[in-house]
């Protein structure tokens, strides 16, 4: 067989190239190509004889699973049959991007998969439309490539195509990480995301918010966190990150003095806490986010879209939490009272399955 090899140069040609490769890959043949890790050797992964060629290619036993590359989370969604909290966080956390996730595959099994960042790779899947079958593009138990050449040197007369794209930015394979055995997130390999980072990550995160960050949110923050440690929730919040911030905070202010006087007639301390700003970083990394108000719900979603639905009112009964600023100290014990009578409720709905 030869092997073609065509060189991407930011031209206007490179989008026919990049569709005679997925024409290719349609066909069931084998193609090579640039993600942001190393060069992947690419098949149809819904096509067993396309397989049935990359094992060979590869040197390696047929029946052994492959990482998927795919063109976008609904694909993933629909193999796994749904992805569970911590996978949802780490895709969002770091997809497009070096972090395959090791899933439970709808129907039974597993699947590993994710999204490349890699332009030359996303043009690619979006002209397949499929997810790809996606081993490095190198013998089994021999170095990972990140140039065409190595390519070519090893596999030579075994695959249709080489699309060149020059040396794979990163050159070294992506971390790997399990969520489908217990005591998930495993690290299966390390790689470009370190295994602190990925732990870290995959806290489960609560973040309440209001607009000063001064009083009612630190103060449910507060509240929350007393909560469970006088009632653990079993499963889901042994090491549950509990954070705060305001939609129009200043950094670095202490809580308000009459909040600090209202939890501390509950032996509760705020006297350690700083002001913090609302953030995209603060937003994404939260599992579930509480607003004292239906403006600072509003205004999360406005800012991020793709948070909806992790955005919640505090308030069961779906009422404004009022701010206590400028009132008397009744004025902040009727906001420690309010959110002290749901925080029960509401965190025993966490707990509950997604």
């Amino acid at each position: 067989m030869h092997t073609e090899l065509l060189k991407l140069d930011g031209s206007a040609l490179d989008t026919a190239k990049i569709r005679h490769a997925a024409r290719l890959l349609q066909a069931g043949a084998l193609v090579a190509f640039p993600t942001e890790t190393v060069y992947a050797l690419g098949a149809d992964s819904r096509n067993p004889e396309a397989l049935a060629r990359l094992a060979k290619a590869k040197s390696r036993n047929e029946g052994k699973p492959y990482s998927l590359l795919l063109p976008s989370l609904v694909q993933a969604e629909q193999i796994s049959g749904g992805l569970d909290r911590v996978a949802t966080k780490l895709a969002r956390l770091y997809w497009p991007g070096p972090l395959t996730l090791v899933v439970p595959r709808r129907g039974g099994g597993s699947a590993g998969m994710r999204i490349s960042e890699h332009p030359l790779t996303r043009a690619l899947l979006a002209q397949c439309g499929f997810a790809l079958a996606a081993p490095s593009a190198n013998r089994s138990g021999t170095k990972e490539p990140i140039t065409a050449e190595q390519v070519l040197e090893e596999l030579a007369g075994e695959i249709a195509l080489v699309l060149d794209g020059g040396p794979a930015w990163q050159g070294r394979p992506s971390t790997v990480v399990r969520l489908d055995v217990p005591n998930a997130p495993q690290i299966q390999r390390d790689g470009p995301i370190p295994k602190s980072e990925i732990v870290e990550a995959a806290r489960p995160t609560i973040l309440f918010v209001c607009t000063g960050n001064t009083c009612r949110s630190p103060m449910a923050a507060a509240l929350c966190l007393k909560e469970l440690t006088e009632h653990p929730i079993p499963g889901l919040m042994l090491s549950c990150r509990v954070l705060s911030a305001g939609t129009a905070a200043r950094e670095g202010r202490r809580a308000d003095p009459l909040a600090q006087e209202s939890l501390g007639e509950w032996n509760l301390d705020l006297s350690w806490h700083r002001t913090r700003a609302l953030t995209p970083n603060l937003v994404d990394h939260a599992d579930w986010i509480f607003t004292m108000t239906r403006a600072h719900r509003e205004s999360i979603v406005k800012m991020m879209p793709d948070a909806d639905e992790r955005v919640r009112l505090f308030s069961p009964e779906g009422d404004d939490i009022p701010d206590p600023v400028t009132g008397s100290i009744a004025a902040y014990r009727h906001v420690r009272d309010l959110v002290g009578r749901a925080m029960p409720a509401i965190l025993k709905a966490l707990a509950k399955p997604q």
